[in-house]
């Protein structure tokens, strides 16, 4: 586990937004947008922030 990542707890790091080295408010984050886009989890098209911001700055 990454120093970065010693505050959260293992049940967190299991959750589908989750990367290391994220610290709380970027998982705050995250979740708040996992919950208001269940739609394209549910449809399986689900992508975290995270992952959006390295695609577009590969563009």
């Amino acid at each position: 586990m990454a120093k970065e990542s010693n505050w959260a707890t293992y049940g967190m790091m299991e959750s589908p937004y989750w990367r290391n080295g994220m610290t709380p408010e970027e998982y705050d984050r995250e979740r708040e947008y996992y919950y208001k886009h269940m739609d394209e989890v549910q449809a399986g098209t689900y992508v975290p922030l995270w992952k959006q911001n390295i695609v577009n700055d590969k563009n």
